[in-house]
């Protein structure tokens, strides 16, 4: 038998290829790793920000944010959170705006002064909800239903008032709050998840 290098007769010898010594620093890859998580978590919180700081799962899709990272981050929820199914917004959002987006709607009334107003929120929270909506939920149980138990006045309207995804203007708070007559103070619990009549 010939060989395959000198072509005598003897055993084949055959030649074996080194693997490539890869010269890319680990320490490096990394880095380009953490840059590009920060590029993403970038791309995710100025989408949220840029739909008034709450996004649903399909705008972050449009966006070409991949599904994967959505969940990942609000599984660690550092910086995003999951209000309700679909819908994520910055894990530093106002409390009372973030229990106002799991019920289904944004604060008005009393609710949106105290918000603009940097002031205490009162013992009931109002929000606005369009006519047709569907779905409510406990605002500090995401998975609970609105019940009547829960300290929430929901002012259905066919008309959005005036404001951001976060809450009404302040004007129009003031306008829907002389209107409304469940302020918190002393309303009996069964009473407390008041519908006020669509305006």
């Amino acid at each position: 038998m010939r060989s395959r290098t000198t072509g005598t007769t003897g055993p084949v010898r055959t030649q074996t290829r080194r693997p490539a010594c890869s010269t890319e620093d680990p320490a490096l890859s990394e880095r380009h790793r953490t840059n590009a998580d920060a590029r993403l978590m970038n791309l995710l919180l100025d989408i949220i920000d840029r739909s008034g700081g709450i996004a649903s799962r399909r705008q972050l899709l449009a966006w070409g944010v991949d599904p994967g990272w959505i969940d990942l981050a609000a599984w660690y929820g550092r910086h995003v959170i999951r209000v309700r199914h679909g819908w994520f917004a910055r894990s530093g959002e106002s409390p009372e705006v973030l229990r106002a987006w799991r019920v289904g709607g944004r604060l008005t009334c009393i609710s949106a002064l105290a918000f603009h107003e940097g002031a205490e929120p009162g013992p009931a929270l109002h929000i606005e909800v369009p006519r047709n909506a569907c779905q409510l939920r406990d605002p500090d149980r995401r998975k609970a239903r609105l019940g009547p138990e829960a300290p929430v006045v929901v002012h259905w309207t066919r008309n959005p008032g005036p404001g951001t995804a976060r809450a009404v203007t302040r004007d129009h708070a003031v306008e829907v709050a002389a209107r409304c007559g469940v302020h918190g103070a002393g309303v009996p619990q069964l009473a407390s998840t008041r519908m006020s009549r669509p305006r």
